[in-house]
């Protein structure tokens, strides 16, 4: 199908947001892993692993790939309600 060239740019406006979105929240994640701010201790293996895991879906992404485009918009949405979920709660003290 055919697009005209401002809608190529808002597709790849949008592209760069998510990826830029995507990186801040894996960091802020990692963050939260490495400092743990929950109850468990700190896995090394689980934070090794996930950075792992966000690394290859981050690495295809940039490839263009469809579905590390679909889970990085997932990852996305995802992090954003988790993250904040645990500020409501951080705050509430619940």
């Amino acid at each position: 199908m055919y697009e005209f060239k401002y809608e190529s740019k808002k597709k790849e406006k949008k592209y760069k947001i998510y990826l830029f979105v995507f990186i801040i929240t894996v960091l802020i994640n990692t963050f939260i892993d490495i400092f743990n701010l929950g109850i468990e201790k700190i896995s090394g293996f689980r934070i090794a692993s996930s950075l792992l895991f966000y690394g290859i879906i981050l690495y295809f992404g940039l490839h263009r790939k469809f579905w590390a485009e679909f889970m990085i918009r997932f990852f996305v949405w995802v992090n954003i309600i988790l993250l904040f979920i645990i500020i409501t709660v951080k705050i509430l003290r619940l």
